[in-house]
């Protein structure tokens, strides 16, 4: 657990880092405060005035750095204020400074005092926006992971769960979650959030799977990650998951299963079956998955690939079934609900597609660049251009789920939609954003001489 300590601040402190990034950092020229600061705490902040807020920009740049206790003397300076004493997002910092130098006890009565103002809050380094109530879900979320390390994981899960209800798509949220669950032995809800958490975060620069954030012993991480790479279709991510996972059983044979209603056996079966489906084996694959599924019914993570298997075989009815099975089993999995839409889109069943992308939207928290993608294909042939204008927009400015879906096409599904309109100005400048990554991109060059003639 020691090792787990040491390192689990830096993810708080990456959190805090994006909330961060949206603010404008900068030098506060403030009026001198007249509150008589002590200086048995040393912060410098230059030629500066004498302002919490500079005081505390000074903590962030500290914190940052993981300078921890040079970050804690500023924020222990401005709270010496009432103005920063009513700044929640400082009291957090402090908390983190603490949490950083092991002080967990101390840091879990900083979070509790930034929980305790109330939404609508000033922050002193900066006039807008004022503290909202998403904002919050970080504090409980780094409350919980303090929690994590004193490992009185029963209340870090109840601090975490509500972190999840401000921002139920975190991906560090669910993988802390996932860590105390483990620790409580737990281990089939530790899958589920391990897998969620990878699910919701498919590309991010973090590795929240580093090898010295859990137990040697937690191999419920990896068995997660391999679920969650082959709802993404990324097998062999899913098979080198696995194999780690089923090692470290094998080392620990006094662990006992995840899965209390499918033996060990059934989910080797089930790897196997994704080895063959990663080597183009589909009938082979089908026939592993229909005997899992033959006597474990509710499989989901098995009715998923064999409808991926389907997609393959292009038996798309047939996998439009399965994935309905998946949908109606695990209702919030949205891998299933977006791979559905492109099973329908293939049918020209567009409205249902639609629909299909709507719901992984919206249980993904805002969704990727290809679920908007799709939608804008759809709109566009619908000839529902100033939807699909927007939708195309959407896209663009989100990261990618799939990997399927090439940025390009999106530009130029955008400047062909401006086109149809008649935003013929705004059309020619997307357009050429399209002919400068890829000057012999086809369609665009066609869409530039019907602009030319215009």
């Amino acid at each position: 657990m020691n090792i787990m300590i040491s390192k689990s601040l830096f993810f708080r402190s990456l959190s805090y880092s994006l909330i961060l990034s949206g603010c404008i950092l900068g030098i506060l020229e403030f009026s001198n405060s007249p509150i008589a600061y002590s200086q048995s705490r040393y912060c410098n902040i230059g030629s500066l005035p004498e302002h919490p807020g500079n005081y505390k920009l000074r903590g962030s740049l500290f914190l940052k750095k993981e300078l921890f206790q040079d970050a804690l003397n500023c924020f222990e300076i401005a709270l010496q204020d009432d103005r920063g004493q009513q700044d929640p997002e400082l009291w957090n910092n402090h908390g983190l400074a603490l949490a950083g130098m092991k002080r967990f006890e101390e840091a879990l009565i900083s979070y509790d005092r930034a929980l305790q103002i109330k939404p609508g809050a000033k922050f002193v380094d900066r006039v807008q926006p004022l503290a909202q109530q998403e904002d919050y879900y970080l504090w409980w979320f780094n409350r919980g992971t303090a929690l994590v390390d004193l490992q009185r994981y029963r209340e870090a899960i109840t601090d975490l769960d509500k972190a999840l209800k401000i921002k139920s798509d975190s991906g560090f949220v669910w993988f802390f979650r996932g860590l105390a669950l483990f620790r409580l032995e737990r281990y089939e809800e530790a899958r589920i959030s391990y897998r969620r958490s990878v699910l919701l975060s498919p590309n991010s620069p973090y590795n929240i799977k580093a090898k010295h954030l859990f137990s040697v012993q937690d191999y419920v991480v990896y068995y997660g990650e391999a679920e969650a790479k082959s709802r993404l279709g990324r097998y062999k991510d899913a098979i080198q998951a696995f194999d780690r996972g089923q090692s470290i059983r094998r080392n620990n044979p006094n662990l006992k299963f995840f899965l209390s209603n499918v033996d060990e056996s059934t989910y080797e079966n089930y790897i196997e079956g994704i080895r063959s489906l990663e080597q183009g084996n589909y009938t082979q694959a089908l026939n592993a998955f229909d005997r899992i599924i033959a006597s474990n019914p509710n499989h989901a993570n098995v009715w998923d690939v064999k409808a991926d298997t389907l997609v393959a075989l292009k038996r798309y009815p047939e996998a439009i079934k399965a994935f309905d099975r998946v949908t109606t089993i695990e209702p919030d999995e949205y891998p299933s609900w977006y791979k559905k839409g492109n099973a329908l889109r293939e049918m020209n069943r567009d409205a249902e597609a639609l629909q299909s992308y709507q719901k992984a939207i919206i249980l993904s928290g805002g969704g990727f660049a290809e679920f908007w993608h799709n939608q804008g294909l759809i709109l566009q042939k619908q000839a529902n251009y100033e939807m699909a204008i927007n939708v195309y927009k959407r896209s663009l400015k989100l990261g990618t789920f799939w990997g399927g879906v090439d940025r390009i096409d999106t530009q130029y599904g955008l400047a062909a939609s401006l086109y149809a309109v008649g935003r013929y100005r705004e059309s020619s400048i997307e357009l050429e954003k399209v002919l400068k990554e890829n000057p012999q991109y086809k369609q665009g060059l066609e869409l530039r001489k019907l602009l030319q003639q215009i």
